[in-house]
């Protein structure tokens, strides 16, 4: 049976649970209230997806473990970063489940996409299959203009077809062949428009390391009292680089990145956590007084700490779920 699910999200933490079978940790970075929606037709072999964000966020991104996933922007802001590689409307993502992918969202993003069980992948053609591996290996495809902009078509028309027709979706047989048709279409659209996916260079994969590194670190030690030295240290990077790769990857200083880092953490506690005194979260995550830290996440989240703490009780997302025969 196939399941229509439509969300609409004020809340990054909310938004990363949307995609089913997904696991992803959605980080907001740019100021101002988060806004984003999510519609996917979910199938047993797959999911038609559609996605968008309003905010400069840090997507870290897993299919389930039997997928691969395809995608491809209708909007993304200039600056964003997928894969070590600049992501734009001409870009192609591939996403498998046995890894974690890391997207540096710069702004606003639409994104829509297919992600397909590995087991229908037996039915390709055998060059099919071998460019699909290639692509797989490398995530990020630069794709030729016209033919991004046919594979956007191509998914918009199908998605709002199975829209307007959910109702012929009633078995197993009917639900594989829009997957197989819809995967097939873009593989064909992809290998014309993309001879061949080409390696993040090593200077750039380089860079992209300084990032992981310092991110890992900052997690490590998300409530105690650390400085750029101790960062430059664990990334193995001077202040300069460092400074240069935070700006490179993600548009933002390492202090700023940090700054919120702690910030969502602590907007996590406030909507888990009863009775919380704020002056104690802002303590607990390094910020000099409850003031202090009140200011920050106002400027971050377009709402005062206590509001976040009071609307504890309704602040899940709007749902609309339809359950097809």
């Amino acid at each position: 049976m196939a399941l229509v699910t439509q969300r609409s999200c004020t809340d990054a933490d909310d938004q990363a649970q949307c995609l089913s079978g997904y696991h992803q940790i959605y980080e907001q970075l740019g100021r101002g209230r988060f806004h984003g929606s999510v519609w996917q037709l979910v199938m047993s072999d797959g999911v038609l997806l559609h996605e968008c964000t309003n905010r400069q966020l840090r997507q870290r991104v897993k299919p389930p473990m039997d997928h691969i996933a395809l995608a491809v922007p209708l909007a993304v802001d200039t600056g964003s970063k997928f894969a070590g590689r600049p992501f734009g409307r001409e870009t192609l993502m591939v996403l498998s489940g046995r890894e974690e992918h890391d997207i540096a969202v710069a702004g606003e993003m639409d994104l829509i996409g297919v992600s397909v069980s590995r087991e229908m992948l037996q039915a390709l053609a055998p060059a099919e299959q071998e460019w699909l591996d290639h692509a797989e290996r490398e995530r990020n495809l630069a794709l030729a203009p016209e033919c991004a902009a046919a594979i956007r078509r191509m998914l918009q028309l199908t998605c709002s077809d199975a829209k307007a027709a959910v109702s012929t979706l009633a078995d197993r047989d009917h639900e594989r062949s829009l997957i197989a048709a819809t995967l097939t279409r873009t593989l064909s659209l992809a290998m014309a428009g993309c001879d061949h996916p080409s390696h993040i260079p090593r200077r750039a994969e380089t860079r992209q390391k300084v990032v992981t590194r310092a991110i890992a670190y900052m997690r490590e030690r998300i409530n105690d009292d650390i400085g750029i030295a101790e960062i430059c240290s664990a990334a193995c990077a001077s202040r300069r680089s460092l400074q240069y790769c935070f700006e490179e990857f993600l548009h933002t200083t390492p202090q700023a990145y940090l700054r919120a880092l702690r910030l969502n953490e602590a907007r996590r506690l406030l909507k888990t956590r009863d009775s919380m005194p704020i002056t104690t979260i802002a303590v607990d995550f390094g910020f000099a007084s409850a003031s202090h830290f009140t200011r920050h996440y106002k400027l971050m989240f377009g709402e005062l700490p206590s509001q976040t703490a009071r609307s504890r009780s309704d602040s899940a997302p709007a749902d609309l779920h339809a359950l097809l025969a």
